[in-house]
């Protein structure tokens, strides 16, 4: 079979052997979250095709910078030059005093041409189709659809995307029918909820901080013992080999779907979804870029007719991101002893961060953003598009020409890698260490 795969909408074309077109086939959308305008431009510089974000009014991460109106705009307008999309997340439980702000947000978000916009709520989607936005509606995971006939009430009422539910199971996704008019999307790398994404009450009571109003306090990673209720103040663990330690009986362990790719694909999910606007650059670089390695070289397999397998510089990337242990959520089972961590709620940092490429000044000088003590005369990893390389770091100093030997957070200057080094960083690479703490 024939292929022809230089669509710009990424779709490739192919020729059975009597000449005439088989159906074509759609290369997976990697859509990626971005908390602020520099994560945003990082997640873009590394490959994702659409990025969601949202400003904290109306957002499920109110805990994240997010972004202002004036950012929103520039942003959508920095995707749409690349020729990327913007998903707005308007996806928070909305009481009644967000209502008379509803309306003028969708306005604006429709005036900046943004893609999609992201909802749970159904007076979003009344809302929206009352006012008749331009941008597509894509429902929430927190609506938690799990079966087909949501899927096609959702299809009814004009939305173009569903993010299917966190807790469907693979078995279940692959019965579903297969729908024209309306794309089927699934997270396939992130945390994961201990209860039904964004139902748990954990956080409000414990802390007054409501999960479906974007301020989760992760009250399900905390320490807990268990308490009798006539013996106060005499805590016990929860299991006796903890050496005291308590147990950390809602923590769940990361979800990490790569290997699901193909049968997650073939189900009809067509848009996969990365966890992490609240992460920083490194988590949203690094995954970003191993996904992107992923789908290219999955697309590049179902043209070929071969079968699709994950390179192992794949899993070292996404090994050497922040994670709590990798598992693959509810896609293969029920969610088990293995699924959680009940030792500690620590995450795994093998690298950490110490600076983003802001610009490129001269043949050998960058200016960057300083996010960890960076150390003149010694040897980094730069994450790049191309790979990740060491170089080292001859000279430092700051805008204004001071010589710097040692830089620390937060501070911008510009670097000089010695001359030996081949490589030449550009906007929004990272330069990271390993993590020695």
């Amino acid at each position: 079979m024939n292929t022809n795969s230089d669509n710009k909408n990424g779709v490739a074309t192919a020729m059975n052997s009597c000449g005439d077109k088989a159906p074509a086939v759609k290369k997976p959308e990697l859509v990626v979250g971005a908390g602020d305008m520099e994560k945003l431009k990082v997640a873009a510089h590394f490959g994702a095709d659409s990025i969601y974000c949202g400003a904290s009014d109306f957002s499920l991460r109110a805990k994240g910078r997010n972004f202002s109106r004036d950012e929103l705009a520039y942003a959508a307008d920095y995707l749409h030059k690349l020729g990327r999309k913007i998903y707005i997340t308007v996806n928070a439980i909305m009481h009644e005093d967000r209502l008379d702000d509803l309306d003028d947000y969708l306005l604006f978000l429709d005036s900046i041409n943004a893609d999609a916009v992201i909802f749970s709520d159904m007076a979003v989607l009344s809302a929206a189709r009352r006012l008749g936005i331009k941008p597509r509606l894509h429902l929430s995971t927190q609506a938690s659809a799990a079966n087909s006939r949501a899927i096609e009430f959702y299809r009814a009422n004009g939305v173009a995307r569903v993010n299917l539910a966190r807790e469907c199971s693979l078995a279940e996704i692959e019965k579903f029918p297969r729908f024209a008019d309306i794309s089927l999307e699934a997270f396939i790398h992130g945390a994961m909820c201990v209860s039904y994404s964004g139902r748990c009450l954990l956080s409000n009571f414990l802390a007054a901080r409501g999960a479906n109003d974007g301020a989760c306090a992760q009250a399900c990673r905390w320490k807990y013992h268990i308490v009798e209720e006539k013996r106060p103040g005499e805590y016990m663990p929860v299991a006796e080999d903890f050496e005291g330690r308590g147990a950390y009986i809602f923590n769940s362990r990361d979800l990490m779907a790569l290997e699901l790719l193909p049968r997650l694909y073939n189900a009809g999910i067509t848009a996969f979804k990365i966890e992490g606007r609240i992460k920083g650059p490194h988590y949203v670089g690094l995954v970003t870029l191993a996904y992107r390695k992923a789908f290219d070289a999955f697309y590049d397999a179902l043209l070929g007719g071969r079968e699709f397998k994950p390179a192992p510089e794949i899993y070292d990337m996404l090994n050497s991101i922040s994670n709590r242990g990798y598992i693959t959520g509810f896609y293969l089972d029920r969610a088990g002893a293995s699924s959680h961590n009940y030792e500690s709620s620590d995450y795994i940092k093998t690298y950490r961060l110490v600076g983003v490429v802001k610009s490129r000044l001269a043949a050998d000088e960058f200016l960057i953003s300083v996010k960890n003590n960076i150390t003149a005369g010694r040897t980094y990893e730069f994450v790049t598009n191309e790979g990740i390389f060491p170089a080292e770091i001859s000279m430092m100093k700051t805008p204004d020409g001071e010589i710097k030997p040692k830089a620390v957070n937060p501070n911008e200057v510009i670097i000089s890698l010695a001359s030996q080094t081949n490589i030449a960083p550009g906007e929004s690479d990272l330069i990271r260490e390993r993590n020695c703490d």
